[in-house]
């Protein structure tokens, strides 16, 4: 399970995400929507590690990852693959999502 709480992030000092909180339980697959700017990839990279978290906490398995780095993450199965058809134009659409497994 992983839930996160309260989630605020900044970005050079900007506040971008306030108060966000997401719960996805074993199992599920879930899809986050949203028009251009509303904090979709922030909230993505905040998770994995690549943006710092300035208040609330991420739970993975009711263990606190807010100040786990984005390496151990990875080690416990979080994956994230940037949208960009450049990337590995190669592979097939299902290689790519699988990128980050």
């Amino acid at each position: 399970m992983l839930a996160v709480n309260a989630l605020d992030v900044d970005i050079n000092g900007t506040p971008i995400l306030r108060g966000i909180g997401l719960e996805i339980n074993s199992g599920e697959i879930i899809g986050l929507i949203g028009r251009n700017g509303a904090g979709k990839t922030t909230f993505l990279r905040s998770v994995m590690g690549l943006l710092p978290v300035v208040n609330g906490n991420i739970l993975h398995r009711s263990k606190e990852l807010k100040s786990s780095p984005g390496y151990k993450r990875a080690h416990l199965g979080f994956g994230y693959m940037p949208e960009d058809r450049r990337l590995v134009p190669e592979m097939t659409a299902e290689q790519n999502i699988l990128v980050p497994v």
